[in-house]
């Protein structure tokens, strides 16, 4: 019973959000609450995992979004271990993310989205996580899709 008990715990009834404004949809737990919504945030979590999303406009070189990732990442205090990383492809987005860990020891990923479709937004994405639900946030973070 125990065995079960411990493999729930970074279990997470995961649906399908869509940002409309946006045209970017993304997995995430069916019990998040948002506490902002609009043209320049997206924020929910509930209380073990929580996202913001700021999207941004303009064009933006990858060598930017390096430097942008860790100027943000030192700003909000993010403790981590190396560079930003490439990332070529995330269902078509593209972008870096750095993973660290917050002031509060929270496992934290950052990255910067650039949407293929309309290369002139991008998307600054903050998720921070209790640690059990590591597989969680690997989810929500994979199943960023622009549509």
């Amino acid at each position: 019973m125990l065995i079960l008990t411990i493999c729930q715990l970074g279990f997470a009834q995961m649906t399908t959000w869509t940002w409309d404004l946006y045209k970017m949809k993304f997995d995430a737990p069916a019990d998040f609450k948002i506490s902002k919504n609009d043209k320049t945030i997206f924020s929910a979590g509930n209380g073990k995992l929580h996202l913001t999303i700021y999207p941004k406009n303009g064009d933006i070189s990858y060598d930017d979004m390096l430097s942008g990732l860790s100027t943000w990442a030192n700003n909000q205090t993010l403790s981590y271990d190396s560079e930003p990383a490439y990332m070529e492809d995330l269902n078509r987005y593209w972008g870096c993310y750095i993973d660290g860990s917050a002031s509060n020891g929270n496992p934290t990923t950052v990255m910067i989205l650039k949407d293929p479709d309309y290369p002139e937004i991008y998307f600054y994405v903050w998720l921070q996580y209790q640690s059990v639900y590591f597989d969680t946030a690997v989810e929500i973070i994979k199943s960023f899709t622009p549509y």
